[in-house]
């Protein structure tokens, strides 16, 4: 019996797998290309308008003012409270606004106004007189928030 070298019996399956190998998906280069048009940074847009920006932190608004008791008529009242997280123009607000409810709302200083929302509607809480709360009982005092003029207000 003739004997054939080892290289041939292991020939037909290295030659199988070159060209098994010649089939399989190449590098992709494509998503390098994507990457390369992605921006090294992006680019920071200071919002001027937000109130924890950096030039408004140490300012004081005239609504840190406000923060305490105010009272209305017949047991109803306003109590602002810096908001528990401590961030600049946020306030914790508890309020009776009739007999039947007393209920708590997060505030947001705009301005000269404290906006929350009650009911669904956005509401904003400004300065006023008594004249201008709707009540006779406050009708004469002249340091008063208003929330709604004729209807809803609190005075000091």
């Amino acid at each position: 019996m003739i004997r054939q070298p080892a290289f041939r019996l292991i020939l037909p399956g290295l030659g199988a797998a070159l060209l098994l190998g010649g089939c399989a998906k190449g590098v992709d280069n494509e998503a390098v290309a994507n990457n390369a048009r992605v921006p090294a940074h992006a680019e920071a847009i200071e919002d001027t308008d937000s109130v924890a920006a950096p030039d408004n932190a140490g300012a004081a608004r005239p609504t840190d003012e406000w923060v305490g008791r105010w009272t209305g008529p017949e047991g109803l009242f306003l109590d602002i409270q810096p908001a528990s997280d401590g961030k600049p123009g946020h306030y914790a607000l508890a309020n009776r606004d009739n007999l039947d409810r007393e209920a708590t709302y997060s505030g947001l200083a705009d301005g000269a106004t404290i906006r929350f929302v009650r009911d669904g509607r956005d509401l904003a809480i400004r300065p006023g007189t008594g004249a201008e709360t709707g009540f006779k009982y406050l009708a004469d005092k002249q340091d008063c928030l208003i929330v709604k003029p004729g209807e809803e207000g609190y005075c000091r």
